[in-house]
């Protein structure tokens, strides 16, 4: 279980070994027992005095390592299984040039709200197709946000199981979040009610009712 790692460096690996031996101790079966972060943090404190990262590294583990059977509630961890899922490609640093290229590229502003962007300061990159979902770091797969933005992608991200290739936060140009007035939401809202149907399903209808009569005129 201590070999295969996709990450880069010896250092990492170290850490890792360290997490699965105090997750896993020799000699004991599946599921493993229940730790503690101070647990975590012994473990690696003794071959690492002073390493401030565990926990990246343990998140590492759960998810470009592929060990999905590491799991979390609270402070205490568990190893319940050793399947392995698929790697996910290591993390890169983005460099300021291709930060800045890409910026630049979208006209110095965020993708998804349009806010004019800082370009002297830190620079936030994005993946559109998140790395926990095989999201690479190809220019391709990355934007600029703004501040703001990028915490609500993160948020709106997690959890969800929607595909990337139409979602209004990884492909912004093209699906675009429509904001509607207050008073139409009401409206919509009230004849849902009033038709026992979904809101989301009248909002749908109505637009494509409304957008196929625009386009015959």
């Amino acid at each position: 279980m201590c070999s295969g790692f996709v990450a880069p460096g010896p250092a990492n690996r170290q850490i890792y070994r360290a997490v699965l031996e105090c997750v896993l101790p020799p000699g004991s079966g599946l599921p493993g027992p229940v730790v503690t972060r101070d647990d975590l943090r012994h473990a690696v404190e003794a071959i690492k005095p002073g390493y401030k990262d565990v926990f990246r590294r343990v998140r590492e583990l759960q998810g470009e390592e592929g060990l999905t059977g590491l799991v979390k509630w609270g402070s205490k961890y568990q190893l319940q299984h050793l399947a392995i899922e698929s790697k996910r490609e290591p993390r890169k640093a983005i460099s300021s040039a291709v930060a800045r290229k890409i910026a630049l590229k979208q006209g110095s502003r965020c993708t998804v709200c349009g806010a004019a962007l800082e370009l002297d300061g830190k620079i936030d990159v994005d993946h559109r197709v998140p790395r926990k979902r095989q999201g690479t770091s190809f220019e391709g797969n990355l934007q600029v946000l703004c501040r703001a933005c990028n915490i609500n992608k993160s948020t709106q991200c997690s959890g969800c199981e929607l595909p990337c290739e139409t979602c209004g936060w990884a492909f912004p140009e093209k699906y675009r979040p429509v904001k509607l007035s207050p008073s139409i939401i009401l409206r919509v809202n009230a004849l849902a009610r009033d038709t026992n149907r979904p809101a989301d399903d009248v909002a749908n209808e109505l637009l494509d009712r409304a957008l196929r009569e625009d386009h015959q005129r």
